[in-house]
């Protein structure tokens, strides 16, 4: 089958949203009672956009899937303790972001204890990574076993890059087996880089309906354009994040924090500035910042609804400031353009990791990743880097010090 898809897919597409409507329509009447605390309702494709009650967290309806999310939702990938998952759920949040790689296969489990009791509360994405179809499908059906649920909400092919992943028949294969034995809900696909690419492949296909995409206020070109322009306005990524949703795909942001660096705050902390320059683009459903505290989770949770003003644009200057030699935009702009063969984009997300997240393990995890041939080492030696950065970090001096402390 082609990228675009064709009849079979639309026919198959279509029956499902019949199935869809009519689960639904038998679901309202006993979801009344719990309206927006359970914008899933309980089936092997039951979903509504059902509305929150006044005064909670703002929400945006997830492209065609038509369930109502909370603005701001849960990037569990770093938080290991799931009292903290359940306070963010009991607090509003309603959309939960885990993986099968994550922690080596705990954080699955830490968000599977974490939910018990509420499961039917949140909309709960994992991810799987592109494999001969026997082993997608087992590898999903160990999610299920580690987050005590029969269903996962949205599946998600882990890592895309390219129109020709979009496109692997094999991983729709697995995921069109999964959807039909009712054990996922929506596949999706996440990306760190080639993101324009992977969103305008989506695009125009009929298969995938959400695309989790890194983005933050340096993603677009020129720091004090993307401070300027408010309302989702920017070219870019920013445009094809709205371009991508007109067409029905929901859209999640990661990674909106620019990393969460510790900076000097006044009264709009600039992770909340951060947080509220992602949701002034209308194309953006909902975000996953990650939550390690409870105190981060109510800092993140006041971005909700907030439109940014001449504090959050002023916060998110001084924060630019403070990290604008040290932090990567994610962009992939310098993606293959290395002579040697550094993955510059995942070598600096790794060092992201370690100075901005403060998380060792996962830094050293992800870098050790690379192996021997797309690891910084080449950097150690190297007299004159061939690397233009679009926000002019000094990538020789940023990849030296991450294989210096990561390998």
């Amino acid at each position: 089958m082609s990228v675009a898809g064709g009849g079979k897919e639309r026919k198959r597409m279509q029956d499902r949203n019949d199935v869809v409507r009519r689960d639904v329509l038998k679901g309202l009447c006993c979801a009344a009672a719990a309206v927006a605390a359970a914008p899933v309702v309980r089936g092997a494709n039951a979903w509504a956009a059902l509305s929150p009650p006044a005064g909670e967290l703002e929400t945006r309806v997830l492209g065609t899937t038509r369930v109502r999310v909370a603005t701001v939702g849960m990037g569990a990938m770093i938080t290991r303790d799931p009292d903290v998952i359940r306070y963010a759920v009991d607090h509003g949040v309603n959309y939960v972001d885990t993986a099968d790689c994550y922690m080596g296969g705990e954080n699955e489990r830490i968000v599977g204890r974490a939910l018990e009791g509420v499961r039917d509360k949140v909309v709960l994405a994992s991810k799987v990574h592109i494999a001969p179809v026997d082993q997608m499908i087992a590898s999903v059906e160990n999610s299920l076993r580690s987050l005590r649920t029969d269903v996962i909400d949205i599946m998600q092919l882990h890592g895309i890059k390219s129109e020709g992943e979009v496109a692997d028949e094999g991983a729709r294969e697995a995921l069109r087996k999964l959807l039909d034995q009712g054990k996922i809900r929506v596949p999706g696909v996440t990306t760190h880089s080639g993101q324009e690419t992977v969103l305008k492949a989506v695009g125009k296909q009929e298969f995938y309906q959400t695309v989790l995409v890194a983005y933050n206020f340096r993603s677009d070109t020129g720091i004090k354009a993307a401070i300027k322009n408010v309302f989702g306005s920017g070219n870019g990524l920013s445009a094809t994040i709205r371009d991508t949703a007109a067409k029905g795909i929901g859209i999640i942001a990661m990674k909106t924090q620019a990393g969460g660096y510790s900076v000097p705050q006044g009264s709009l902390s600039p992770h909340q500035a951060a947080l509220a320059w992602v949701l002034e683009n209308p194309g953006v459903a909902t975000t996953i910042p990650s939550m390690v505290s409870f105190s981060q989770v109510d800092e993140n949770m006041k971005a909700s609804g907030k439109r940014l003003g001449w504090g959050g644009r002023k916060a998110l200057t001084q924060y630019a400031w403070a990290i604008g030699d040290r932090h990567c935009g994610l962009c992939g702009e310098c993606a293959g353009s290395c002579p040697s063969g550094v993955d510059v984009p995942s070598v600096l997300r790794s060092l992201t990791y370690l100075e901005g997240y403060g998380q060792e393990h996962l830094a050293r995890g992800t870098y050790r990743g690379l192996g021997p041939d797309r690891g910084a080492l080449p950097c150690v030696s190297c007299g004159s880097c061939a690397v233009s950065c679009r926000l002019g970090l000094d990538v020789k001096r940023l990849a030296r010090r991450a294989h210096r402390h990561l390998a």
